[in-house]
């Protein structure tokens, strides 16, 4: 009775590892009947069972997970640039530096003209601020204006609330003659009485030196 030289039985076990199994061997023998051609032989081997252990072989495969799809939320525009979306806005095309509601309507803007000393002419420097309010009382029908004046605090009262009056009028009728019905426009004047910045200086008094517009 023959078995299976050790050097073959290290190459089987050769072939198997780099087939990607594993033999485990059991001490059981087992007697094999061959004809080599001349005459019947038998021989004893040792009966061996193969365990895949390829990563690829007889495992359950496992999924990797997907990740979830991150939604693209797409930024609204702001046309005018007054901080309502343009869907949300009710009032489109606002005038820059108007103050605006939550509907994005107008309600206030403030107008800083650079009225000469003592004087109620509306200077050149404040066309275009004339020409915006102009063309938001155009297409804003509904909307009505009061225009409130105001001045720094050189001089006196007896002076500075007819003055900031005088100015307030100024620009309504200047409103008025580029079309917009008088009875749309309210003016008054509150002299030197409401300042939004110091008087000690220069920059601070013309900031003072104001005109308020009221929408409404």
């Amino acid at each position: 009775m023959k078995t299976i030289p050790s050097n073959l039985q290290s190459s089987i076990a050769l072939t198997a590892l780099l087939m990607g199994f594993t033999v485990h061997a059991q001490a059981a023998e087992q007697k094999v009947s061959y004809f080599d051609g001349k005459e019947n032989r038998t021989m004893s081997v040792e009966s061996a069972n193969f365990a895949p252990t390829h990563p690829d072989c007889c495992l359950e495969k496992k999924t990797l997970p997907v990740a979830a799809a991150v939604p693209v939320v797409k930024s609204e525009g702001d046309a005018d640039g007054d901080g309502v979306v343009d869907s949300k806005d009710q009032c489109p095309d606002t005038p820059k530096g108007y103050q605006v509601d939550i509907k994005g309507c107008p309600k206030s803007v403030t107008l800083h003209l650079n009225f000469a000393f003592a004087s109620n002419l509306i200077p050149t420097s404040a066309a275009q601020d004339v020409i915006d309010l102009t063309n938001f009382m155009k297409n804003n029908p509904a909307s009505n204006i009061t225009i409130v004046g105001h001045t720094d605090i050189i001089g006196n009262d007896e002076r500075n609330q007819p003055r900031s009056e005088a100015r307030a009028r100024a620009l309504g009728d200047k409103l008025i003659t580029n079309g917009i019905d008088a009875n749309r426009i309210k003016t008054s004047g509150k002299g030197s009485h409401e300042p939004i910045a110091t008087n000690d200086t220069d920059a601070g008094r013309a900031q003072n030196r104001r005109i308020e517009v009221e929408i409404r």
